[in-house]
């Protein structure tokens, strides 16, 4: 038994619950971080796999007025040979018709005069690669030698991927910056208790302890506060699935948020562990305490 008020230390700092509020402010922050970055890359995760699946069916649509239907068989045969190009298929007035009544709604009435003046139209289902832009690019020189056009609005949301890529490399930027910025939190919090602690630690050298058994402590109470806070972190994350999970329902998007559970758990635990070796890596001789 310890004497009433009395708190247990264990070697090299570890407070017995309840933690010193040092430990708590740097869990908070600690988990603060790890949600936004947890964030960041859910965000990434649910617009990829959005813009994936609509690009593994993406079409273009090529217009060519009426009054040059004539070409429309050249038209076509010159879009079928362009590398990247699956399938063309014309889009009858009947088949146009069908599709603005669904848009508009019954409520307007009969459509299919009004679809009578529609250009003819082409969907042209592409080759899902890399070089998506370079074959649009061909696509759009061949439907304008004959006066067609493309739908301007389909190439930018082909685009998306390489905004992407962008993003990604952007998120491996700050993911990078956060990293060591909660490593040096866990470091000046580590380096506040050892500071407390300066005569045990001395105290302990002098007995014979090795600077591994001085320092294991500390560096298993870092990993220990890295691992707590991305749990927190992780389950910080919950209401920001539920509170858009009618959008991704609504867009077929599938978001694996267990999937971010061991990267939160483990990625704390490492920046954690690497706090703790710059705080202690000081504790040089028996002799010196400079810490």
């Amino acid at each position: 038994m310890h004497p009433k008020g009395v708190r247990v230390h264990l070697p090299g700092g570890w407070n017995m619950p309840p933690m010193g509020i040092h430990q708590y402010l740097a869990l908070i922050i600690v988990a603060v971080a790890l949600w936004a970055l947890g964030s960041v890359w859910m965000g990434l995760q649910a617009t990829g796999d959005w813009v994936g699946s609509w690009q593994k069916n993406m079409v273009l649509h090529v217009y060519l007025p009426q009054e040059s239907n004539d070409k429309l068989a050249r038209l076509k045969s010159d879009l079928q040979n362009i590398s990247g190009v699956v399938t063309v298929v014309s889009v009858s007035h009947d088949v146009a018709a069908n599709w603005m009544q669904q848009w508009l709604g019954k409520g307007v009435g009969d459509v299919s005069l009004m679809a009578k003046h529609l250009p003819e139209t082409l969907v042209l289902s592409l080759q899902h690669s890399d070089g998506e832009l370079f074959v649009v690019d061909d696509v759009r020189e061949t439907a304008q030698r004959v006066g067609a056009s493309i739908n301007e609005d389909e190439v930018r949301l082909l685009g998306m991927r390489d905004v992407l890529d962008q993003a990604e490399y952007l998120a491996w930027f700050v993911t990078l910056l956060l990293g060591l910025a909660m490593a040096l939190i866990v470091s000046n919090t580590l380096r506040m208790i050892l500071l407390a602690r300066a005569d045990e630690i001395h105290l302990m050298r002098l007995m014979g302890a090795k600077e591994w058994f001085v320092r294991m402590p500390f560096l298993l109470e870092g990993s220990a506060l890295g691992a707590a806070a991305g749990l927190l972190a992780w389950g910080l994350l919950w209401p920001w699935v539920w509170g858009i999970s009618s959008w991704l329902e609504a867009s077929s998007v599938s978001l694996n948020i267990w999937g971010l559970l061991l990267p939160l758990l483990f990625g704390g635990a490492v920046l954690g562990c690497l706090g703790a070796a710059v705080a202690t890596a000081r504790l040089e001789s028996p002799d010196s305490v400079d810490v």
